[in-house]
């Protein structure tokens, strides 16, 4: 994330910044799978696939690398790890009768605890860590800016991994959706 950092600290992103990020990740392969970097490899390479690079192609990677980053430099004066957009399911269906739900973070819901039961009232069942049996990750509304040197951040990124990889059927969503689904 430092490098993708320093790429964005002055807020625009330049055609030799996108290709030093696709050589770095070529010269990087091991990451390819790695959470975030997986994401960010794959964005670079569809805005590169056809040899040109539009203003809008630019801008999406722009706005797509500050989101995974939650680099607001320019306009902060400061670099924190924050948003986690990238890796949310989008408009999730979620149905809870025979499924695994793993909560991570805080939730405005209540406590763990009580996001269990609700889950379990439901028919759903609940588990403490990811595993291949996990259906549904679920992210409390109240992140911790420091999200990726947390263990809320290890069950974030092992999900992202196995989601990613296609061998695995989990969805990652906001507490929002889980609540909305209750």
């Amino acid at each position: 994330m430092g490098i993708v950092n320093g790429v964005l600290c002055d807020g625009q992103l330049h055609d030799s910044e996108v290709h030093f990020l696709s050589t770095w990740l070529q010269e990087n392969e091991q990451l390819k799978t790695v959470y975030p970097a997986n994401i960010i490899h794959r964005l670079i390479r569809e805005a590169l696939s056809d040899g040109i690079l539009t203003q809008d192609e630019k801008d999406h990677l722009l706005k797509s690398l500050s989101e995974i980053s939650g680099n607001d430099f320019w306009k902060t004066g400061a670099v924190l790890p924050g948003p986690i957009a990238k890796v949310f399911d989008d408009d999730p269906t979620v149905v809870f009768s025979d499924n695994v739900f793993v909560m991570t973070g805080e939730f405005m819901f209540g406590t763990r605890k009580a996001c269990h039961k609700a889950t379990e009232l439901r028919g759903g069942f609940t588990g403490d860590n990811v595993t291949k049996k996990t259906n549904y990750l679920v992210i409390g509304s109240m992140a911790s800016p420091v999200w990726i040197e947390s263990n809320f951040g290890r069950k974030i990124q092992k999900a992202a991994e196995m989601a990613d990889s296609g061998e695995f059927e989990i969805a990652i969503i906001r507490e929002a959706d889980w609540a909305m689904a209750l």
